[in-house]
């Protein structure tokens, strides 16, 4: 690939600027601006929508050299307009070629500590651009994005140093139009405390989190509903008329065989 130019931010967070995923990429966005290049940044809540909209996703990542995604992760996939922008930006590719190389970066940041629970999104959003006829840059896993509470990064932060190092240099990569080395992917992608202690404060401020959402909601009672149960008993309600009526239908039927005999 040659020297890119132009890089664009897509930001899939329904949070826009307030999203962890605005900080993590804004980040990385403005190191690549250091090394020379044009940034520009699109939120897909505010363009999958309107026609308008639509056309400037599709017009400025025709016009980036390298397209970051960053965007939070939804049980195992992406908030629903990060979903529509890709088929947006799929069904707009393939219908007409890129006449240029393009690096396509994701950077996914999940509540849970553990990255693993990210793969699968990565390999979603690889095939992605594999499909789309970009070139795979690469993938950043964040656990326990939400521990940057939506604040910009600062490379001297302590929790947050091996984060910042490692998108440092992913952006040397990414300005000499190289996907992202693994060195950098597993330098960002590293937890920013030791997990035993990230899984106890994710249950601890988890907990307290839900019963307060639960208060201002006025769903602190139905807080152990169990909806489900309801199905279930209703279900096997349902097996047994079923059977029931299963058990009449035959002998309605060995009645009417018997009556039909009579007759003859």
């Amino acid at each position: 690939m040659s020297q890119p130019k132009n890089v664009l931010l897509l930001i899939g967070s329904p949070r826009g600027e307030r999203s962890n995923s605005y900080a993590i990429g804004k980040f990385l966005v403005e190191k690549l601006e250091e090394k020379g290049l044009v940034p520009e940044q699109v939120f897909a809540t505010r363009l999958v929508n309107t026609r308008e909209g639509a056309e400037k996703l599709r017009a400025s990542t025709d016009n980036a050299d390298i397209v970051v995604l960053a965007t939070p992760l939804y049980v195992d996939s992406f908030p629903s307009p990060t979903i529509k922008a890709m088929e947006l930006i799929h069904e707009h590719r393939k219908a007409a070629l890129p006449t240029k190389s393009q690096l396509f970066v994701t950077i996914i940041n999940s509540g849970f500590p553990e990255k693993e629970h990210i793969d699968i999104a990565i390999k979603i959003i690889r095939n992605f651009a594999q499909a789309s006829n970009f070139t795979w840059g690469g993938g950043i896993r964040v656990g326990w994005g939400m521990a940057l509470n939506s604040e910009p990064l600062n490379e001297k932060k302590g929790m947050t140093r091996k984060l910042t190092r490692g998108l440092l240099l992913a952006s040397v990569n990414l300005s000499m139009g190289q996907p992202i080395s693994e060195e950098a992917e597993e330098l960002a992608s590293a937890l920013f405390i030791p997990l035993f202690l990230a899984k106890t404060m994710t249950r601890l401020f988890g907990k307290r989190d839900w019963n307060k959402l639960a208060k201002e909601n006025n769903a602190k009672t139905k807080m152990f509903d169990r909806p489900y149960e309801l199905n279930r008993q209703e279900t096997g309600t349902e097996s047994k008329l079923l059977g029931k009526s299963e058990t009449q239908n035959k002998a309605d039927l060995q009645n009417n065989q018997r009556n039909g005999r009579q007759l003859r």
